[in-house]
């Protein structure tokens, strides 16, 4: 049997979103090497669910803000290349953009 090897990856919390994450500006997470980027968010979303509804969905929220995930430049060659996204010291960022107010086109 072959164990992976373990990672830190490291997200990157914006002030807007720190009190979802108990105030943490960082938080570090342990875990195998095969982990991709998607199930670090669904870890993310496991430890703090209440960042679950800053996230864009199917159905249209008006007001407020929702949160993007950014790759650091080794994440994205490392996704690139047919890899996970995810190296040791990988930093993965989370961006707070606004949502459009009701009856305002985005853009206009």
């Amino acid at each position: 049997m072959t164990v992976a090897r373990a990672l830190d990856v490291t997200v990157v919390v914006p002030p807007p979103l720190r009190a979802l994450f108990e105030g943490r500006r960082e938080v570090t997470l342990g875990v195998p090497s095969t982990t991709t980027v998607g199930e670090i968010l669904e870890t993310l979303l496991r430890l703090y669910p209440r960042l679950s509804q800053h996230f864009a969905g199917d159905q249209p929220v008006s007001g407020g803000f929702y949160v993007q995930l950014a790759l650091d430049e080794p994440s994205l060659k490392e996704l690139a290349s047919g890899g996970t996204g995810l190296s040791t010291g990988g930093r993965l960022v989370l961006f707070c953009l606004s949502r459009p107010s009701p009856g305002v086109r985005p853009g206009a």
